[in-house]
């Protein structure tokens, strides 16, 4: 259902976008969904129940949803290319141990990985590199790996060895969340708190600066080479951007709550979350920044689904369209795979 945007206020600072269509994704029969990634091409990812009130992996493509045959429990898409490409991770339950898997074309194929180790991947480019993590195959009393250290990493190609991708000095583990379009590649490092980092292309890390020295994360990279993430306040969390030369922007000074979080971007302007003053101290609001300054996108409603608050995942250059997908949530938590288009 597609639906204007009313220029109504906003709660707290920020105000609504008043030049986006909000639109609530086909779902599988079930009442919830999640959109969590997007293409340069218009395809989107996410999750969606079924008639049953299983969750299950998706793909819109033009607006209508088909589910992805992945032979795992629980499989979770994490990104998608141009071309189709998605990737995620899901539970063996034969091996007992988590998958990294790769999908295009109706065809399922597991991540490459070396022997004893386990792939999870968070990206996946234009290009068809993917970029995530690695942590140990091993046996825990909370589940295979779920105590082991992760080494960011990156796959050249879905069909290529993984390359561990090299720490800063004093970093124990850390994982990559993004890849621009020059390959550098971002995320964090973690030892003494989490510092968030951009790899060159080769390789070389480089630790990022802070919002008051207190950590952060790399979560995307536009196509300038821009990285977006966040970094910790005394209060919470804010949105933030680094430019090319490493130069450190708050962008959560403009949004109305204690925290927010930019997710993905494009030339100008970012997406993710940000918190406002409402329903037990904090509502969590899909907002956009263009520039510094910061607008709601409100949620989704039809005739059986009212919007009250949602979260953006992902953007695109759709055209002459600014396109948004993530979620909006009922007040009663249950969410919805939610379009925005901006012009």
């Amino acid at each position: 259902m597609m639906m204007p945007v009313a220029a109504s206020a906003a709660e707290g600072d920020m105000r609504p976008a008043t030049n986006c269509a909000v639109r609530l994704l086909d779902s599988l029969g079930g009442r919830g969904s999640n959109a969590i990634a997007t293409s340069s091409s218009g395809l989107v990812v996410g999750l969606a129940d079924t008639a049953t009130g299983e969750s299950a992996p998706v793909l819109w493509r033009d607006g209508r949803v088909a589910p992805l045959t992945i032979p795992l429990q629980t499989p979770v898409p994490t990104s998608v290319n141009a071309d189709g490409v998605v990737v995620g991770t899901g539970y063996d339950t034969a091996g007992e141990v988590l998958v990294g898997w790769w999908w295009q074309n109706g065809q399922f194929h597991p991540l490459p990985v070396g022997p004893g180790d386990i792939a999870l991947p968070s990206m996946v480019s234009d290009s068809g590199v993917v970029v995530g993590a690695l942590i140990n195959d091993e046996e825990h009393a909370d589940g295979p790996g779920a105590d082991d250290d992760e080494r960011p990493a990156v796959w050249s190609a879905v069909t290529a060895a993984p390359r561990e991708l090299r720490l800063p000095s004093g970093a124990t583990s850390g994982h990559a969340f993004a890849i621009g379009t020059n390959g550098t590649i971002g995320g964090v490092a973690l030892g003494d708190g989490g510092t968030p980092v951009l790899w060159a292309p080769n390789g070389t890390p480089k630790a990022l600066p802070t919002l008051a020295g207190r950590g952060g994360v790399v979560l995307g990279i536009d196509s300038t080479g821009q990285a977006l993430g966040q970094s910790a306040v005394p209060a919470g969390t804010h949105a933030v951007n680094w430019d090319a030369s490493g130069r450190l922007t708050d962008l959560g000074a403009a949004a109305a709550g204690p925290t927010s979080t930019a997710m993905a971007g494009i030339p100008g302007i970012a997406v993710g979350t940000g918190s406002t003053p409402s329903f037990r101290a904090s509502r969590p609001q899909a907002v956009m920044w263009v520039g510094k300054s910061a607008r709601i996108l409100p949620p989704g409603s039809d005739g059986q689904f009212a919007g009250v608050s949602g979260a953006a995942n992902s953007v695109s250059r759709q055209g002459a369209a600014t396109v948004v997908v993530g979620y909006s949530a009922a007040a009663n938590g249950l969410r919805r795979a939610t379009e925005w288009s901006c012009r």
